[in-house]
């Protein structure tokens, strides 16, 4: 069956971080993609501000993008839908950090700030993901969708008792810490996005390196793995590519396109 769209990771699948750089054989691949008339979307954790920091889109225009996790989706430049976190949810958070002098991420559509002065965790988390420092400002906005945290590891048992019980706690790095109100997944996001389009699980292909990259494996008929993504998701997919290096995605798209 034709494949009609593709929902593609960013991190270590397009961007890689050992170049700081992207791998621009597969972006142009992506785009041979929608000249055969397959939609590309990105399907990426990061919140919209942080891809638009990335320079992405001035050298790609995706067809769509799912954001924060599956939070956020946009078809074209329209807002699909937002899960959002209850405003008194969002100042709890706030208050607790601030008393451990922690600093916050807070993420709406597309824009996200800072709840106070970059620290030395937020300096070291953005060293590595070479990130845009976003600005501060006090929590106003009632339409937030991402909460990043910014603490080593021994934050972690204290802030999960304080923090309100309907959060979810994920780790992902050395200095940051997702902390969920809703339990989004990649592979909701790809079931709302094929529902709202018409097109069937078969005619979709998905592409990514990491754990929560499954959940759009298992929602698209074609899986991607790329050969320098962890185990677990190699081991879910239908196809295992060549690792970023190699420019594996591209290789894997032009044997698709023939």
């Amino acid at each position: 069956m034709k494949i009609k769209i593709i929902f593609v990771d960013i991190d270590w699948t397009i961007l890689d971080h050992n170049k700081h750089d992207w791998d621009y054989e597969s972006i142009e691949a992506l785009k041979m993609a929608q000249k055969a008339g397959i939609l590309v979307y990105l399907n990426t954790a990061r919140p919209y501000d942080s891809i638009a920091h990335t320079n992405l889109f001035d050298i790609f225009t995706p067809d769509g993008i799912v954001c924060t996790n599956g939070g956020v989706v946009f078809v074209g430049d329209k807002l699909l839908y937002a899960n959002t976190i209850p405003e008194d949810i969002v100042r709890q958070i706030e208050k607790i950090s601030n008393k451990h002098h922690l600093v916050l991420e807070l993420s709406t559509n597309k824009e996200r700030y800072f709840t106070a002065k970059p620290n030395i965790y937020v300096h070291n988390y953005f060293s590595v993901y070479a990130e845009t420092i976003p600005e501060v400002k006090k929590y106003q906005n009632k339409d937030v969708s991402a909460i990043l945290l910014f603490a080593p590891e021994k934050y972690d048992e204290i802030l999960k008792k304080e923090f309100p019980k309907e959060m979810n706690f994920l780790r992902f790095d050395t200095h940051g810490v997702d902390v969920g109100y809703y339990q989004n997944t990649k592979g909701d996001a790809v079931k709302k996005v094929l529902k709202f389009l018409g097109i069937k699980k078969e005619e979709a292909a998905s592409a990514g390196d990491q754990y929560d990259d499954i959940s759009m494996f298992k929602e698209t008929g074609i899986s991607i793995a790329m050969g320098n993504g962890v185990d677990i998701a190699k081991e879910n997919a239908s196809i295992v590519a060549p690792g970023i290096g190699e420019h594996g995605l591209a290789r894997v798209l032009k044997d698709m396109l023939q």
